[in-house]
């Protein structure tokens, strides 16, 4: 059975309008950091990245380069 929606663009329509999901990203990521999975914290993070700032804009905001973030 092949998806009818991409995954990115499902993910990126609900962090903007129920930030309450947002907040559950985060605190995934952060439990699977400290449950030993950073695999799986990062997949996360990037997805939540990439539906609110941007790698681009985080780096600009950190003073990174977004390829380290």
């Amino acid at each position: 059975m092949a998806l009818t929606r991409n995954f990115k663009h499902t993910i990126v329509e609900r962090v903007d309008r129920d930030p309450a999901f947002a907040k559950a990203l985060l605190d995934e990521a952060a439990t699977s950091f400290l449950n030993g999975e950073p695999d799986v914290a990062r997949l996360i993070l990037r997805d939540l990245v990439n539906a609110t700032v941007g790698f681009d804009q985080l780096a600009e905001l950190t003073h990174k380069p977004s390829k380290s973030l």
